[in-house]
């Protein structure tokens, strides 16, 4: 069995007998030593499970428990309460906070691996689950509800921060005319080339989506303007190699692209996709094949 699991614990035993434990059985283990450590792990290191106390130096571990919940990011993320609190009162609280099981510490090690292994292969089944309802079966990257679920969270997390980043809207110029022409199924092939010449030319940490039947769609976070250009200008020079052909002419392949970038002065999302939306119209009006970022009046 394998996964990475989050420890929030304050007390050294316990830390130490639980990350021993975990580590015995193969399972890569991350630690916290307080609530407010949570969140920043969640962010550049997620989990597979959490195990978490209740009582902690800062916040207490319902708190926690009902923040994680709260972002739509971790709708399968389990997480066990372990703790030495065993009312009832307390495990209906973490139920209602959202916990997926309750343990106490006087537990024997054989039950909390049997926990542990039955939550891990629950999370497994969900994600094949949400992959499924976030992914463009045709091109096997994100869908359009995907990527919105994801800008939603940036917007947020770049408020809070005070960090910017940018979206990029890319439609493959004439696409009507490489189906007409060549067939559905060049254009198809067309589409899947496009999507996978993108995310070979993107970070890990972007977000590429099918964003409707021709266009495509980039989140870029924490990245300013020019870095937006220089990575979308790179993208359109790669897929201008593409060729869609069945047996005749062939038609070069080339992509109009819109960028937008999230400021203090954008009122929320749709504002920001609108504006990547209206570079786009300029790009394609100015003869396509070029990338233009929206400039604010």
């Amino acid at each position: 069995m394998t996964g990475k699991i989050l420890i929030v614990e304050d007390n050294p035993a316990d830390m130490k007998f639980l990350k021993e434990t975990l580590e015995r059985e193969k399972y890569e283990t991350i630690c916290s030593k307080n609530g407010e450590g949570v969140f920043p792990l969640l962010e550049s290191n997620p989990p597979d499970l959490v195990i978490l106390d209740i009582l902690l130096p800062d916040i207490d571990g319902f708190d926690v428990c009902r923040r994680i919940r709260q972002n739509d990011l971790f709708i399968s993320l389990p997480v066990l309460f372990y703790t030495t609190i065993s009312t009832i009162n307390e495990k209906l609280i973490g139920l209602e906070v959202g916990a997926s099981d309750f343990l106490t510490k006087s537990a024997d090690e054989r039950e909390l691996l049997i926990r542990i292994r039955n939550l891990l292969n629950a999370k497994k089944k969900i994600d094949k689950i949400v992959k499924l309802s976030f992914y463009d079966e045709l091109t096997e990257i994100y869908n359009r509800r995907y990527f919105y679920h994801r800008l939603r969270d940036e917007c947020e997390r770049s408020k809070r921060y005070k960090r910017n980043f940018c979206c990029a809207i890319m439609d493959i110029d004439y696409f009507k005319t490489i189906n007409d022409t060549f067939g559905h199924p060049t254009g198809d092939r067309v589409l899947k080339e496009v999507a996978e010449v993108t995310r070979s030319n993107i970070r890990t940490a972007d977000v590429l989506c099918r964003y409707g039947g021709d266009e495509f769609a980039v989140l870029l976070p924490e990245t300013d303007l020019p870095g937006a250009c220089v990575t979308t200008e790179r993208v359109r020079r790669f897929i201008a190699n593409l060729e869609a052909e069945n047996g005749e002419k062939p038609h070069h392949v080339t992509i109009s692209c819109g960028i937008s970038v999230f400021s203090e002065s954008i009122k929320d999302m749709n504002e920001l996709m609108s504006q990547a939306d209206n570079a786009l119209y300029k790009a394609k009006q100015e003869g396509r094949n070029q990338i233009k970022a929206y400039i604010e009046k």
